[in-house]
């Protein structure tokens, strides 16, 4: 049934009192809820709490509800935009950053402003600064000797946001990981609710904000009188029209520009990265069509293969973050009521669109627990990619994603060809947990040898 307005017209005489229902609350441990399983992978709590209790149902977690929508009417509803907003689930990322950062408000600003970032973060951005991304790849690899054990979540971490600064920022990455890790996660788990108000008052994270505050502001008016500022996310921005009741644009205006090169990838794409490693290193006969597809490309074209000829290793991407999505949910507040599903949404309910619900679902894809990127190759395949939705949907998706899934590839694909890596300890499973976003609890791989200059040659290799 699709969402409708509660004013909606019907010939239905009972529909009122349909729609004074409102969803089932999920049985759970009392007071606390379901925070154990948001804690680690997510999903499976998810899809069983649909299986029993249908598309839409309630989670109580200390003093906080959420009302959980699945299935493809809650995408619909999502890209609708209609009748849920992000404006008020985004009120604290907005006073901690001071700015207008596209995701944190609706509306025509925000149609323009997501344009510029769409416009921007393209696949030929990354064709014209793949020289630097594959020089930052090896610049970070070159210590890497055989015995060494590489903690996998972290030196993705790393990479990724390394290589986003460069190409967004025009910096190489001027903080250390442990202090991004402190402001992204204190801002993401505070603006989510995960986390009471007061964690922003923590000392140390204050500290470490205000000097990456300082540093944004620099870069800001370092790049506003640069002639290469077109180069960057942040010049980008001062082509555009300030927004509604400003001038000009400010440079405290523009500070969580930069911001969100890292916001947007520390996390997720390096999350998505991991997790795709993993698969390959534990799935043998897929890394060798990896291999062999790069070193077919390679010999079509010289220079370095392009991650959007690689098709294969994109689809094994994609089943990666099918099977480990990244994010689950997306979280919105309703700006009216409406009905799903038979129940009744009300006007300020916080409500989790679970974006990955038809991730493993045994109606929408075959052997749903199996890691095959070969499934996308079959015919009609079209619809089975367009259920995977692994950085958003609808007005809000993350702007980056084409971006983000190229980085994730050109690194794993570097990773691969010019290593040779296995999963330490052999034959371990690795855990999801909830750090916030989807990770690889412990993943490490030891690297056995450098591959030979001439097979390196057939991939990203140097």
């Amino acid at each position: 049934m699709p969402a409708t307005t509660s004013h909606e017209p019907t010939s239905n005489k009972t529909r009122p009192a349909i729609e004074q229902v409102r969803p089932p609350l999920v049985k759970s441990v009392p007071f606390i809820g379901p925070v154990r399983q948001f804690l680690g992978d997510v999903l499976p709590f998810l899809m069983e709490s649909r299986a029993t209790y249908g598309d839409a149902f309630r989670l109580r977690m200390f003093n906080l509800e959420m009302t959980c929508l699945c299935g493809p009417e809650a995408i619909e509803l999502l890209e609708a935009g209609s009748s849920l907003r992000t404006s008020k689930s985004m009120h604290v990322l907005d006073g901690e950053l001071g700015s207008c950062l596209p995701s944190t408000f609706d509306g025509p600003q925000h149609r323009m402003f997501r344009k510029a970032h769409l416009e921007f973060m393209t696949a030929s951005l990354e064709s014209k600064r793949r020289e630097d991304i594959r020089s930052r790849l090896a610049e970070h690899t070159a210590e890497w000797r055989a015995g060494d054990r590489v903690d996998v979540l972290h030196e993705a971490q790393v990479q990724t946001v390394d290589v986003l600064s460069v190409v967004l920022n025009g910096e190489p990455f001027p903080f250390s990981k442990k202090d991004l890790a402190l402001v992204v996660h204190t801002l993401i788990w505070a603006t989510f609710g995960h986390a009471p108000p007061w964690v922003l008052r923590n000392p140390v994270y204050r500290s470490v904000q205000k000097r990456m505050r300082a540093h944004f502001l620099d870069l800001v008016a370092r790049i506003r009188s640069s002639p290469e500022r077109a180069a960057t996310l942040v010049g980008r921005y001062l082509d555009l029209e300030p927004p509604i009741g400003r001038e000009r644009w400010e440079d405290r205006d523009l500070v969580a520009v930069p911001y969100s090169a890292y916001l947007a990838g520390f996390d997720t794409v390096a999350s998505a990265s991991s997790f795709l490693l993993y698969r390959l290193l534990t799935h043998p006969e897929h890394l060798a069509r990896v291999r062999q597809e790069s070193e077919e490309l390679s010999r079509e074209s010289p220079g370095p293969v392009a991650p959007t000829k690689q098709r294969f290793l994109r689809a094994a991407f994609l089943e990666a973050v099918r099977l480990n999505p990244p994010g689950t949910a997306v979280i919105r507040v309703a700006d009216r009521d409406f009905e799903f599903a038979g129940y009744t949404i009300r006007k300020g309910d916080e409500v989790l669109v679970v974006i990955a619900s038809d991730h493993r679902n045994p109606e929408v894809f075959e052997r749903p627990n199996e890691f095959d990127p070969r499934r996308y190759f079959a015919p009609r395949a079209g619809p089975l990619r367009r259920r995977v939705l692994p950085f958003g949907s609808g007005a809000h998706r993350c702007t980056g994603a084409v971006l983000g899934e190229l980085v994730a590839v050109e690194m794993v694909s570097y990773w691969v060809n010019n290593f040779d890596l296995r999963v330490v300890p052999p034959g371990r499973k690795v855990r999801a947990v909830a750090r916030p976003f989807t990770q690889p609890e412990g993943l490490r791989v030891e690297v056995l040898s450098r591959r030979s200059k001439e097979a390196a040659n057939h991939g990203l290799g140097t």
